[in-house]
């Protein structure tokens, strides 16, 4: 199964009065609807990696970025399937090993969207995907399995995890004196270290996928911190979108920058996220994104129909 997620899922989630949303996980373990493993004739498949962004974090199925994007595209008349492959928690670290998994479903395109928090998720031990890849070895043991299937759609098991994750993050132990204060200049050193991390994977994505000759388009997110009054605290964080753009386009990464479309909506933050319960976009900002991303998939479409059959991945 190439999906990250456990598989036929159908489940809703109030994690907060305002931000009640349905989610789908098809028989593949990608959120959405059902779709082929072996694509169809004539069908253009896009494929979707990114953080809980990319997902759909509080939005319905139908409100994410993939399914705002297949649905305008269908409107235009071209045959295209948007797979969803975001998983919340994951950097470019995670996504490029998402992205070997999902290359068996045979991408025509493939859209990677940078969230502003990837750098600083660089450092989480263990990676997510690692984390996922545990859980899921766990979970399949002969007798747990059967346990787990049977006990994991309850009220008392969610709440039982509720309880856990809210003991964790209260039972942590705090930060030392000595590490809170580390000098500037430690943590500059990490700072450009991680962001090697992610210039590393970063070509190694694009590599992987010129090989197999598919266009990779970089999607560049804003944080609500960039709508209406600036409110970054240091310039570190308040060049990072446009330099991870930078990075890409210097790769020679098609590469779209989501802040102008959303400044020139003129609508507010609060229009466009899930603010004040949430920074995550609401559904009138993934109406906004598919919008700005669908020239650059115009343009890929538009070059592997220009392409020769046997060229083609």
């Amino acid at each position: 199964m190439p999906g990250m997620f456990e598989p036929n899922q159908s489940v809703e989630e109030t994690p907060h009065p305002k931000l009640h949303y349905r989610a789908t996980i098809n028989s593949l373990g990608y959120r959405g609807p059902e779709f082929q493993r072996i694509k169809p004739p004539h069908v253009v498949r896009i494929l979707c990696l990114g953080d809980s962004g990319t997902f759909g974090q509080f939005v319905n199925d139908e409100e994410t970025l993939s399914a705002n994007l297949e649905q305008r595209l269908h409107q235009e008349g071209i045959s295209v399937e948007v797979i969803n492959g975001g998983v919340p928690g994951t950097t470019i670290v995670d996504q490029v090993e998402i992205l070997q998994r999902s290359l068996t479903l045979a991408p025509d395109i493939v859209i990677l969207t940078f969230s502003e928090n990837d750098i600083t998720d660089l450092d989480a031990e263990p990676s997510q995907f690692a984390a996922l890849a545990e859980n899921r070895r766990v979970k399949g043991q002969p007798g747990l399995k059967t346990v787990y299937e049977l006990v994991r759609d309850t009220a008392l098991f969610n709440y039982l995890l509720k309880i856990r994750a809210t003991w964790k993050t209260y039972s942590a132990p705090p930060v030392a004196t000595s590490e809170a204060h580390a000098s500037h200049e430690d943590s500059e050193t990490r700072h450009e270290q991680l962001w090697a991390t992610y210039s590393h994977h970063l070509e190694t994505m694009l590599q992987a996928l010129s090989s197999k000759s598919i266009p990779l388009i970089f999607n560049g997110y804003p944080t609500h911190q960039r709508i209406g009054a600036d409110t970054f605290t240091d310039d570190r964080s308040r060049i990072q979108l446009s330099r991870a753009e930078t990075l890409a386009r210097n790769m020679g990464i098609p590469t779209v920058s989501l802040l102008p479309s959303f400044r020139e909506t003129g609508l507010t933050k609060e229009e466009l996220y899930h603010l004040p319960y949430d920074g995550h976009a609401n559904k009138m900002g993934y109406l906004v994104q598919a919008q700005a991303l669908l020239p650059a998939i115009r343009e890929a479409i538009q070059k592997i129909r220009n392409t020769p059959p046997a060229f083609r991945p």
